[in-house]
Order: structure tokens, then C-alpha cells, then sequence
């Protein structure tokens, strides 16, 4: 029997599923005869763990649900139940044979149009005269069990309470598929079910089928550790380029979370309901960031050793203790293509007792897209460590040195997702399946550990991915002294700098060792996926045997400018000119100054210059002569590419910024070779 957990509450993860051993209720003479072919009946049964049962259950289903069924004989599939509503009417369960736990579907209209919505109306009426629900329904008749078919499947929906009145538009249910259409309001009450395939037998007495909220859970969580500070006053960005607040929020590129529109709803071999948002018909509703948490953070920690212990708070120091948002709810999201990201300021508190403060600005942090799908009855958590190494400013100046911002997703209840996140440019993103990192503080030994690298040139172990452990030594001696030093991407970055090994003040030594065992990978495979489906990305893995830190190390080649980069850069610069803009007299004469060939007021005129200048001038210079200024300028404006105050065109716009300070040109180093690295704990299983 297949366990499933409930939760108690509509926009909570939930399942209501079936136990094959639930006991029957209701009259002992109807049980008997549904086990010898009798009617088919209906059940919300549930395992004893977390339970939303009888009216309950019936609760968070507003009382009602539709279902399609169909039984296979001879290898044809005949509709058995063809949009049947069935309703919870408590304290009926066994007063007639096609109720055992009060669910009754017969005398009910069926709803072969499927639900419209807006109707002012509920969302499933029983017998209303003209309710639009049930124009073109029929009375809904006994069914009974046909022992000649090889099985029965059944898959259903409820929408649930609906919002202000009105509820989401659901197609009528056939061949395995229907969809549903709303808003998140809505859609945000609807619940699925899986397909529930029943092999008919003297015990097939009741359908007990498995509903799913349709809405995924998302949550926040930050910690650091980050030696000699603490970390206080996180503020958020809503987009690359908005102002800095207290609202958390994540964001896309662009409008890549839906806030509205139609899922198709299908199944797979396995009987799981799957969700794909169609892109038009209509066209989706969406939003560029996430909905907003409350501004509101919970679990900081309290003033530790010599710091503000009056009225500061602080974040969490390890990801099992973490600081965390609200749970907000949003719809899924499953063929996402958009990272997602978080962007955030934020202040260091020394904790030397002196009350020192570094201001952190701008830190990003990015989560491949591969695990940002989101899916109905999902929880994901994203939990961002903030440790020394990162891309945040003080001032102008990027990095402190040291602090990272790692991120794990957690996807809870139908599986488990995490992945750690580091921010820095480009992001590191770390994952192994069922290891619960809000438990462990990050992963354990035997688990396959992925490597995604975000910045999309392809990743190959031994060469631009390596693989290290890292343990500390300390001094000799009966009464050691405690290292100096910890192992973090910037304690372990000088380290190899070094060699390899650096011994701290207290004695104490920091080896760092290569791994071989670091492989190349294409995609998580099933095993490994958090719901049994391969995920394509390229990257690598390894599967630590022991407890203890390795390093994984990423080199960055060194990038230079193309033109269009070049002349994308110089178009910022101070100055600059767009085409179409008409140079003044002096910003031409400055420009036709820098050309090859230019000369300044004051040269010695010679040879074939001084020919050149007394034709263009009409002048008598002789040989040995200084060009005056104004004579200058006029020759520097015969030269190849000398401009005029006309208006430029594009070719001479990106010319002319070319000669400006701090120009650079095709060819320049746009961003210099580096290593960027990424310190991942290993537990002992068990332990």
C-alpha cells in the first residue's frame, strides 16, 4: 500500500489518498454485496498519519468533486463514468449501495461540458433548475463493478471553494486528459488526483482516489558563516534594476511566473498528474518576480560573544538553523526556462566586541532553471548561505574579501530537491536527492553530489572542473590551540595559492588534497531525479565514501571584448555620442587630434607634411617651420575618418567612442582568468 501524507489546509501541500485496508462503513448486507460484484462506491480513506478524512476531507473539497472513469475489456477501453459529480452528504454512508463513507454520486447530473466559471453559483449544484453547470447533464446512474475487465482507471478534480463567488473553468474530462482555467485565486482551490487504476476483484469494493493541491509552497531561508561577523538587516531586490526593500521576493528575466491561465492536465504510465500552462487560448497571465513574503523574517538568533546583545538580531549560522521567510503559494510552473534570482544587501557585524559594520550591496545569486520547475504539490525551499566569498559591493568595489550566498531547494512531499547555490559570478549549484540539507547541514556521505556551473560553456572534469579534500591539522602537542582558521572558499583559495598547505597563526595547518573522483555528466539520472524523470544538464558529480569538506574548483578562462562588446562598453562611457548626433566644432577638432597622422600646433614641418600643409592652407611655410593651431586643426580635418559637425552616422558614432578615456577595443580583456570555488560539508549517513 502506497502511504501518502495529508496536510490540513486548502493552500497546503495535500493528498487525499486511499488505503486499500480502510475498514468499510456502513451496513454489513452492502458490504457483502459490493463483494460479490457489487456497486462501485467512493472514498477519501487516508493512512493515519496527518489525517484529513470524512468531512474533513470533504471540507477542502468543498463537498464535491467530478470524476472519469473507465474499465478496459478485451483490450478496450468503455466510459464508466463519464463527468460524474459526486457529494458529500454526512451521515449517509451505507443507506444506499452506491455510498459506503458518504460520498454519493447517483441522482446527481453529470457535467459533460465540464464547469464553467463566473457563474455566481456553486461550483458543482446538485439538481438547480438552469443552473448552467448541469444544462445539458444527465441523471447520474448506479454503477457496478464488471469482473470480465482487466482494470478500471478513475482520475478526478474539485475546484474547491473557489474565490469570491466564482471558480476556475474546468473542460470536461476524457481520454486521460481536461484542463482547467483561472486565475490563482481560483486555481489556487482546485485539487487533482492521480489516476487510480483498480484491478476488479471480490475486494473492490470502494474507489479511494488521491487528490493533490494544485499549488506549489515556496520559502526562503538564509544563513552564514562567515568568520568573525554576523550578519544583519537583509534587504531584497524585486529586479536587477529596482530599489532595494524589505519585501523578499525572487526574480526571472522576464514575466516567467504565471499568475493566470489554462493547464492541460495528463498522466503519466505511472498514473501521476502532470500540469503543462498553455501558451495561448488564452494567453497566460504572469508576473517577472515571485509573489511577496511577509516582510518579516523569522529564527534569527540572539547576540553571541561580544556583539550587540541589547536589540540585535541576527541570521542563522548553519543551514539546520536557519532564518527563514512565510510560505507563500504560487501556481506551477513546470516547463519553466527562466533562472530564477535573488539579489540583496545586507551588513556585516564584526563580533570582536568593537561593533564594526561593512555594508554588502548588490550580492546575486542564480538557480538554474533545470530546478525552478515548479509542480502542483511541491514545497520548495531556497536557502542562501552567505559565506566569504561573493559578488556584493562596498562602494564601487566588488567582493569583500571574504563572503558567498549559496541556495537550496527543498521539494517536499511528492519528493526531495535541494540544491545549494552560490552567489558569485557565474553561480555554482550543488544537489544530491533525498538529502535533507535544513537537517544535516548539507550533504551525506554514498550521495551522488551533481555540479551545475551557470554561465553556459560546457564543463569537463580534470580540466575547468577539479575536485579537492580539505582538512586542517592542528599543532602538536598534549593542549593543541584551536585553528586560527576555518576551511572556506577564501581560506581554501589561498591554500592552493600556496601550494597547497598554509599553517595559521595558532600552528594550526590547512591541507588541501586533489579527488579523483570527480566524472562528467550529461543529466541527473532517474534514480537520482526528485521525481523519477531525468533532468538534462551538463555538469559533473561525485559520491563522497567518508564525512568531511571538499572543494569543488571551477577555472574561468580569460574573455575579451568583440567588437560589439567593445563598442556596446563605449557607448556608457562619458561622452559618448549615438548616431544621429551632430558633434560641436571643438568635439570634432578633439577627435580628428587622436587620428593617425594628426598633428598638434608646434610641429616642425617637413618633407612631404610641409608640402601637404602649404597646399591645404595656401600658405608660405619654409622648411623648418611650426604649425599654428589653426592650421593644425585644418589638416587634421583632411585626414581618413576625420569628422565634420554633421550628424554621425552608427559606424562613425562607435569611432568616435573608441577615442574616448577609459575606451577599450576589440581584443581587450573583458574579464580576466580566475577560479571560483565552492566548500561542500559531507555528514556521515545515519550519524
Amino acid at each position: 500500500m502506497k502511504k501518502n501524507i495529508l496536510l490540513a489546509t486548502a493552500l497546503a501541500i495535500t493528498t487525499l489518498a486511499g488505503c486499500t485496508d480502510d475498514g468499510f462503513v456502513g451496513d454489513q448486507s452492502l458490504k457483502e454485496a459490493n463483494g460479490s460484484g457489487g456497486a462501485i462506491t467512493f472514498n477519501m480513506g487516508t493512512p493515519a498519519v496527518t489525517r484529513a478524512t470524512g468531512s474533513g476531507a470533504a471540507d477542502l473539497l468543498n463537498n464535491n468533486f467530478v470524476v472519469y472513469g473507465y474499465k478496459t475489456v478485451s483490450s478496450s477501453p468503455q466510459v464508466v463514468f463519464d463527468n460524474y459529480q459526486v457529494n458529500w452528504v454526512d451521515n449517509t454512508a451505507g443507506t444506499t449501495e452506491s455510498n459506503s463513507a458518504d460520498w454519493e454520486y447517483v441522482s446527481y447530473k453529470n457535467l459533460p461540458n465540464g464547469v464553467g466559471t463566473n457563474t455566481g453559483v456553486t461550483a458543482f449544484a446538485a439538481t438547480t433548475t438552469g443552473d448552467p453547470n448541469n444544462s445539458a447533464g444527465v441523471d447520474q446512474s448506479i454503477k457496478y463493478w464488471d469482473f470480465s475487465a482487466t482494470a478500471y482507471d478513475f482520475f478526478a478534480y474539485s475546484l474547491g471553494d473557489g474565490s469570491s463567488s466564482t471558480w476556475a473553468r474546468a473542460s470536461a474530462m476524457e481520454n486521460s486528459t481536461y484542463t482547467l482555467e483561472g486565475t490563482q485565486a481560483q486555481l489556487g482551490t482546485c485539487y487533482i488526483s492521480n489516476k487510480k487504476n483498480v484491478v476488479p476483484s471480490t475486494s473492490a469494493t470502494q474507489v479511494n482516489l488521491e487528490f493533490r493541491s494544485f499549488l506549489s509552497q515556496i520559502q526562503l531561508m538564509f544563513y552564514e558563516t562567515i568568520p568573525g561577523y554576523s550578519v544583519k538587516s537583509l534587504s531584497f531586490y524585486p529586479s536587477a534594476a529596482g530599489a532595494a526593500g524589505t519585501t523578499p521576493y525572487l526574480y526571472a528575466s522576464d514575466a516567467a511566473f504565471p499568475t493566470g491561465g489554462k493547464y492541460t492536465i495528463t498522466f503519466d504510465t505511472n498514473g501521476k498528474a502532470q500540469v503543462e500552462l498553455a501558451s495561448s487560448d488564452p494567453a497566460p497571465t504572469t508576473d517577472s518576480k515571485t509573489g511577496a513574503f511577509s516582510t518579516t523574517l523569522t529564527n534569527y538568533k540572539g547576540a553571541e560573544y561580544k556583539e550587540d546583545n541589547t536589540s540585535a538580531i541576527y541570521l542563522g549560522r548553519a543551514s539546520n538553523d536557519a532564518t527563514k521567510t512565510n510560505i507563500i503559494t504560487m501556481l506551477p510552473n513546470p516547463d519553466n526556462a527562466n533562472a530564477l534570482n535573488l539579489k540583496i544587501d545586507f551588513t556585516l557585524v564584526s563580533r570582536d566586541g568593537t561593533g564594526e559594520t561593512i555594508n554588502m550591496t548588490g550580492a546575486t545569486a542564480v538557480i538554474p532553471s533545470a530546478y525552478a520547475k515548479w509542480k502542483p504539490n511541491y514545497k520548495y525551499t531556497y536557502i542562501f548561505k552567505i559565506s566569504d566569498n561573493t559578488n556584493a559591493k562596498t562602494a564601487a568595489i566588488t567582493g569583500l574579501y571574504p563572503i558567498t550566498l549559496d541556495a537550496t531547494v527543498t521539494d517536499a512531499v511528492d519528493g526531495t530537491q535541494e540544491t545549494i547555490t552560490t552567489v558569485d559570478d557565474p553561480s555554482i549549484t550543488t544537489y544530491a536527492k533525498g538529502t535533507m540539507v535544513t537537517a544535516n547541514n548539507e550533504y551525506l556521505t554514498g550521495a551522488n553530489i551533481y555540479i551545475v556551473v551557470n554561465d553556459g560553456v560546457n564543463i569537463t572534469a580534470g580540466t575547468d572542473a577539479k575536485l579537492y579534500t580539505a582538512a586542517i591539522t592542528l599543532e602538536s602537542g598534549a593542549n593543541p590551540r584551536p585553528a586560527a582558521q576555518g576551511i572556506t572558499e577564501e581560506t581554501v583559495a589561498n591554500a592552493l595559492a600556496e601550494g597547497g598547505s598554509v599553517t595559521d597563526a595558532n600552528g594550526a595547518r590547512l591541507t588541501v588534497t586533489l579527488n579523483d573522483g570527480l566524472t562528467d555528466i550529461t543529466e541527473i539520472d532517474d534514480d537520482d531525479a526528485p521525481d523519477g524523470k531525468a533532468i538534462t544538464v551538463d555538469g559533473v558529480k561525485f559520491t563522497p565514501a567518508s564525512a568531511g569538506d571538499y572543494v569543488f574548483e571551477y577555472s574561468v578562462a580569460a574573455v575579451n571584448y568583440g567588437a560589439a562588446g567593445a563598442a556596446e562598453y563605449n557607448a556608457g562611457l562619458a561622452g559618448a555620442k549615438t548616431a544621429g548626433t551632430a558633434l560641436t566644432t571643438e568635439e570634432a577638432n578633439a577627435y580628428n587630434a587622436k587620428l593617425t597622422g594628426a598633428i598638434a600646433e608646434g610641429t616642425t614641418l617637413t618633407g612631404e607634411t610641409l608640402t601637404t600643409v602649404n597646399e591645404i592652407t595656401g600658405g608660405s611655410y619654409n622648411d623648418g617651420d611650426a604649425i599654428t593651431a589653426a592650421d593644425a586643426t585644418l589638416y587634421n580635418t583632411t585626414l581618413s575618418g576625420a569628422l565634420s559637425t554633421t550628424a554621425l552616422t552608427p559606424e562613425q558614432a562607435i569611432d568616435y567612442n573608441a577615442k574616448l578615456p577609459g575606451a577599450v577595443a576589440a581584443g581587450d580583456t573583458k574579464t580576466p582568468a580566475a577560479k571560483h570555488y565552492k566548500v561542500i560539508k559531507v555528514v556521515a549517513a545515519g550519524s
